[in-house]
Formats: structure tokens, C-alpha cells, sequence
């Protein structure tokens, strides 16, 4: 996939996931059960499969609790998210390696 088109999805994955949260308390009235938790678990589960896009084979190799930090973590870009799932990664390698 085309870098830009990653970077345009994600922008738009991050206002998504911005703006549901600003306005929650007002949708959970429109919707049922868990539709809102759905949801963002959607724009979440974009932005992981943008992850493993920016990333490459990278992210495979990256064990799944660095991956959810990342993509859970503050709104990053993909592009920082995916540079600071790589740092970890390698820390992580150099922090076994130790053992």
C-alpha cells in the first residue's frame, strides 16, 4: 500500500478514535449494547493493520504486547508508532539477549 494512502487512513483513524471519545455520552443514546465499544475496537483494529503495513515484515516479529502499547498509546502517527514499536522491539531482543 502507498505510504500516503497508510498516512491518510491513519489521520483519519485517529479522528475517528478522537472523536468518538469526545462524544460518547452522546451517541450511547442512539445505539445499542456495545455498538460504541465496537467501534473504536474497529478504528483500533485499523490502525494495527496500518501498523503491520508501515512495519513490514518487522511487525511480525514484534511480540503482541509492544504492538498494543503502541497502537493503544497516545494518538502517534503510524509512522512514530511504528519507529517506536521497532525501539522496543530491539530493546526488547537486547533485554533477552541479557538473560
Amino acid at each position: 500500500m502507498h505510504e500516503t494512502a497508510i498516512q491518510q487512513l491513519d489521520r483519519a483513524a485517529l479522528t475517528l478514535i478522537q472523536a468518538l471519545d469526545q462524544y460518547s455520552e452522546e451517541l450511547k443514546p442512539y445505539l445499542e449494547g456495545d455498538q460504541l465499544e465496537a467501534l473504536q475496537r474497529d478504528v483500533v483494529n485499523l490502525r494495527r493493520a496500518l501498523l503491520g503495513l508501515q512495519m513490514g515484515p518487522l511487525y511480525w516479529e514484534t511480540p503482541a504486547e509492544i504492538v498494543e502499547k503502541v497502537v493503544n498509546s497516545e494518538a502517534l502517527p503510524i509512522a512514530d508508532a511504528a519507529a517506536r514499536a521497532a525501539e522496543m522491539l530491539q530493546q526488547h531482543q537486547n533485554d533477552t539477549d541479557k538473560a
